[in-house]
């Protein structure tokens, strides 16, 4: 996994002290570069989310990749871009993180994948999709024994305008999209590293 991150901006809103929001920053690094590798076994993203919540991602890539070309994992230039515009208690050490987002641009070997949610681009058979509008998205975060940790989370087709500073993230090594041509099931791990395509 390549993770690390070049920031342009920095996030100024009221609750970027907030652990709940810290966890989901983390987060979305760390999900989108493991996207990026088809490996979800990095400790950096397990230590953020919960073990069904990254092995749902994993099997979800695996799931992408059998259907191609009607469906295509996708490969991401970084991570999302979001301000948190609510934090919501939903039961006991339970919260719902509400945020506007931006996805940052991703690759897809799918033109049906692409959801008409964006400027379109075609190189070679890959399209790269860039996001034009904030869409409201949350996150939900428990508080177990040892940390915060992502459980779920779901975006809407509302759209939103950030109101404070907004750091757009891009990694520093870029997606490989011949990894994402090459792709097979049996390439994606899960979070204990095995092989979630049996």
């Amino acid at each position: 996994m390549h993770s690390e991150v070049e920031w342009s901006g920095q996030n100024t809103g009221k609750f970027e002290d907030d652990p709940r929001v810290q966890v989901v920053r983390e987060y979305v690094v760390q999900k989108h570069a493991a996207d990026n590798a088809f490996n979800y076994s990095d400790p950096a993203l397990t230590e953020t989310a919960t073990n069904a919540m990254v092995l749902s991602h994993a099997r979800s890539t695996a799931s992408f990749i059998r259907q191609s070309p009607v469906d295509s994992a996708s490969m991401w230039e970084g991570p999302p871009s979001f301000e948190v515009t609510e934090i919501e208690k939903i039961q006991d050490n339970e919260f719902a993180v509400h945020t506007c987002q931006r996805m940052a641009p991703r690759w897809t070997l799918a033109v049906g994948d692409t959801f008409e949610q964006g400027k379109l681009q075609e190189q070679d058979g890959a399209y790269r999709i860039e996001q034009e509008q904030f869409v409201e998205h949350e996150y939900w975060v428990s508080e177990l024994r040892d940390g915060w940790r992502v459980t779920s989370g779901g975006e809407s087709n509302q759209k939103c305008e950030p109101t404070d500073e907004v750091a757009v993230g891009t990694y520093t090594t870029p997606p490989d999209i011949d990894l994402l041509r090459e792709a097979t099931p049996d390439m994606v791990r899960g979070p204990d590293g095995k092989r979630v395509d049996e």
